[in-house]
Order: structure tokens, then sequence, then C-alpha cells
């Protein structure tokens, strides 16, 4: 048996995807039908946590990305699948940032649904086929113009300074191998930081590889 709550701002609707789900045969209990994000906090703190949270975006009282963070945090073992009419580029790379498990749009057929529902349960993540490319090339954009950007805001010597800092090099490492002073290497750390409101090269190091300006191995 698993426990199933859906979260979506139309009655009609959540009436409609519980009974499926309740008539697919695969064991799936409805424990709650609620339509905001007032609502769906409330069950979550009197209730025991669903085994999957079926999610939309859109709320009247706020927005599902929140609610799938919230849950991420603190409800670490809920499953989320998030069932919505918005697909937009963005909703979708917030989605995955939010580390939600699947995504099925409302025009999908029931087979969908079901099939991610199963999907998620078992542990796997299902953003369907054609989501699922869509976000790969969305990604690897993104990236890519994160990069870009990174890559901006420091000089040629920055850049330099960074790759021997997440190398693991002391300053003084670092000044022997640029032919410059511990003191200009020391500023010119002092000036990334800055740049980046961090205090110190761990900080750097995960900004560095997140962002892919270096690589490491």
């Amino acid at each position: 048996m698993a426990t199933i709550l859906v979260v979506d701002d139309h009655a009609l609707f959540r009436l409609g995807v519980s009974t499926a789900l309740q008539n697919a045969g695969k064991g799936y209990v409805v424990v709650g039908s609620v339509g905001s994000v007032r609502e769906c906090y409330e069950f979550l703190e009197t209730h025991e946590p669903p085994d999957l949270l079926l999610l939309d975006i859109i709320l009247p009282d706020g927005s599902g990305e929140d609610i799938a963070r919230h849950v991420r945090k603190e409800y670490p073992e809920v499953r989320i699948l998030v069932l919505s009419a918005e697909s937009s580029d963005e909703v979708l790379l917030n989605l995955v940032e939010a580390d939600v498990h699947g995504f099925v749009a409302k025009d999908e057929l029931l087979d969908e649904l079901l099939e991610g529902v199963e999907y998620i349960l078992s542990g796997e993540r299902f953003f369907g086929k054609k989501t699922d490319e869509l976000l790969k090339e969305l990604y690897s954009d993104r990236c890519r113009r994160e990069r870009a950007h990174a890559e901006a805001l420091f000089s040629d010597r920055e850049r330099e300074v960074i790759k021997f800092c997440c190398e693991g090099f002391p300053t003084k490492v670092i000044s022997d191998k640029l032919g410059i002073s511990p003191r200009t290497v020391d500023a010119h750390k002092a000036n990334i930081f800055s740049k980046l409101g961090i205090s110190n090269t761990v900080e750097l190091v995960r900004y560095a590889l997140k962002h892919r300006l270096v690589k490491l191995g």
C-alpha cells in the first residue's frame, strides 16, 4: 500500500485524479486532498507524511515550488511528483533544482501519470520522454550561460589564482607558479572573495566547481 496526498486548487480535478489512482489496482490510497499551500502544510503537520505528494504548481496562496522545497527539507522521505499545466523552461529547471522526483504535464494521458507514480514510488525519477529531453537541453544551456557569466567576473590572472586555489596550492606556491609576490596573490584572493561575497577558499572551490570554472582530477 502506498499513501498519496493530492494538492491542487481545482476540487473536481483532485476528485478525478484521486479516483483514478485508487482504481488503478496498485494499492494506492489517497489519504488527503487539499487545495492550497496552507492546507498542505496543515495536513503534513497533523498526519503521517504520505509516501507521495502529487503537487500542482499554481495555488491560490503560493507556489507548489515552495511546497516542494519545504517538503524536501522537512520530510525528505516523501516523494514528489508535480502534475501541472505549467511547463515553461524556467518552471521545469526550478523544479529540478528543488529536487522533485518527477513531472507530468496535465495534458498527458492518464497512463503517463500512472507510470510516473509507479516509477517514483519504486525509487526512480520520472519526467516523461518529452520533458526529459527538454530538461537535458535546458540544463546544458543554463550551465553554459552560468559559466560564461562566472568567467566574465574575473580577470585572466584571477582565474589562474582560482585554478591553483582549487588544486589546493598554498599562497607561496601560487606566487612561485605565477611569478608574483605572495602579497599580490592574497590581494587577488581578497578581490575574488569580495566579488563573490564569500570569505574562504572552501566556498571558492564550491563556487568554481558548481560553475565549472575548473576541472579537478
